[in-house]
């Protein structure tokens, strides 16, 4: 039997809770809910970094980002991690492998073991498809502008029509792709948007669709960021605590724009599907790369200081009813590194030992045992500490999280701060429980589970090992027919 094709989409900057599936009361995307009642809906779905590269790495090489190498914006991975990606496996394996959109890679354009690239990386990146289509058409620049007012934040209505608009531009080649297919092997397909990222600039009639005063206030407390310093510096830094309730509500009506912009363009791939006669045999998963703060704690946008459940918490589904139940919820901490171990399983190709993720097969019928019970997050701000990291160096740390059904432990290893929460009875994440004296055992028990995580982190060798000491011990190291370059080997016996 052939091995099914596989569909990957991807949003760029999603919270976890911005889906009708997920139970937003105002949200309406119909297709993307669609994908979820024909699977298995994930509802404690974690990244592995609150940051775009990172967690992107982190999903196409199954790995944490400490152990690829990855761990904030603008860093790359080194060569032999490119090697070792989920597609490179899955070429190996006979599957014709390309994407479409904005994948983030670094270097930009691999080799991460895609056979086809149409990379349409953001409204700002030069001499890319979509930059190239705008100029064509006399619109370069446009893309950039607002009609009528601009609010603060990059809060407004873009000037592009909609079907100029870079998500359609991604949809519209994504379709065009699956249209054209003619190859007898498997697919790989991953369709990456650009939205809902900031700005929060959705075109006409997006930017109306939803009324402000209909959607949900970001949620926040006076007072609360007094004991967390970090993201207390970023709020009075950037002016975060001058946002007005109506800008408020402005950005999140826009921000809910552009994602049912983007679900009508996953509705024109779904419709693809079955024109092609592709969609039985294919399973399709959904996801984002990490979320985004959209006002929740006073806090705009990204940043790698915070780990609230509104950054590290995604959109995570996966459909293909001849491996997963279909309309099903699932409360499993899964992890975005997981997605890469089960496109390999359903493709019959054994996951390697250097992949952490594992195959979400099975979990939803609760026929996994050992299931992780945590999950786990991390971000280097040494690395390139201007990157969404405060102006004060000292808060410039590593920093890594911990997430279990009920607690969230987040720790800051250098300034004798961190983050408690107790996600069962403050789900916001209002109230840090770090220095109250009553829970200074839980405070202990989290501090060991991500010492042990970080540990149990640490990656099987990438490379070829030899299976025994013997093998290895006996095995001529030399060059075929002589010796390394100026080394000069003592005869084995006495003349």
């Amino acid at each position: 039997m052939k091995p099914p094709n596989i569909l990957l989409i991807m949003t760029d900057e999603q919270r976890g809770d911005c889906l009708g599936c997920y139970g937003n009361p105002v949200l309406r995307t119909p297709h993307i809910d669609s994908i979820a009642e024909r699977g298995v809906r994930f509802e404690r779905g974690y990244v592995q970094n609150p940051m775009c590269m990172p967690a992107r790495m982190s999903i196409m090489t199954g790995r944490y980002c400490s152990e690829h190498g990855c761990n904030i914006n603008c860093v790359g991975i080194p060569e032999h991690e490119q090697r070792h990606t989920f597609m490179r496996y899955l070429a190996d394996a006979g599957y014709y492998t390309a994407a479409i959109g904005k994948m983030h890679m670094m270097p930009k354009y691999g080799p991460f073991g895609f056979r086809y690239l149409d990379l349409v990386e953001g409204q700002a990146d030069a001499n890319n498809q979509y930059t190239d289509y705008l100029a064509a058409k006399g619109l370069l620049s446009k893309q950039h502008e607002a009609k009528g007012e601009k609010l603060p934040f990059g809060i407004y209505t873009n000037a592009l029509p909609a079907e100029e608009n870079i998500d359609v531009f991604i949809g519209r080649r994504a379709v065009r792709f699956l249209r054209e297919w003619q190859g007898e092997q498997p697919l790989f397909l991953w369709v990456s948007f650009c939205n809902p990222h900031f700005p929060f600039d959705p075109p006409e009639p997006y930017d109306t669709l939803y009324d402000p005063n209909e959607v949900p206030l970001p949620v926040w407390r006076e007072g609360e960021l007094d004991k967390k310093p970090a993201q207390r510096q970023l709020q009075k830094e950037r002016g975060f605590d001058t946002v007005s309730e109506p800008v408020m509500r402005k950005m999140v009506a826009n921000y809910y724009g552009l994602i049912s912009l983007i679900d009508d363009q996953v509705g024109a791939l779904l419709q693809a599907l079955e024109e092609k006669g592709m969609a039985e045999n294919t399973l399709i998963a959904f996801t984002s790369d990490h979320g985004d703060l959209l006002g929740d704690h006073r806090l705009l946008l990204k940043s790698g200081v915070t780990f609230y459940e509104s950054c590290v918490r995604v959109p995570f589904i996966v459909s293909y009813p001849p491996a997963f139940p279909v309309g099903v919820a699932c409360d499993a901490l899964v992890e975005t590194i997981d997605l890469p171990a089960t496109f390999l399983d359903i493709a019959g190709v054994r996951p390697p030992e250097t992949m952490q993720g594992r195959s979400l097969v099975g979990l939803a019928e609760g026929k996994v045992a050992d299931w992780r019970d945590d999950a786990f997050a991390e971000i280097d701000l040494r690395i390139n500490p201007l990157m969404h990291a405060p102006h004060d160096p000292a808060s410039r740390d590593y920093v890594a999280m911990v997430v279990t059904e009920r607690w969230k432990y987040v720790h800051f290893p250098n300034r004798g701060l961190g983050e408690l929460y107790d996600l069962k009875n403050d789900p916001h994440e209002l109230e840090n429980l770090f220095d109250d004296p009553r829970y200074a055992d839980k405070l202990a028990e989290m501090r060991l589970r991500l010492l042990n995580r970080m540990m149990n982190n640490q990656a099987p060798y990438i490379g070829e090992r030899t299976p025994t000491f013997r093998e290895h011990y006996q095995a001529d190291h030399r060059p075929p027919g002589g010796s390394l370059p100026g080394v000069i080997y003592a005869p084995t016996e006495d003349p």
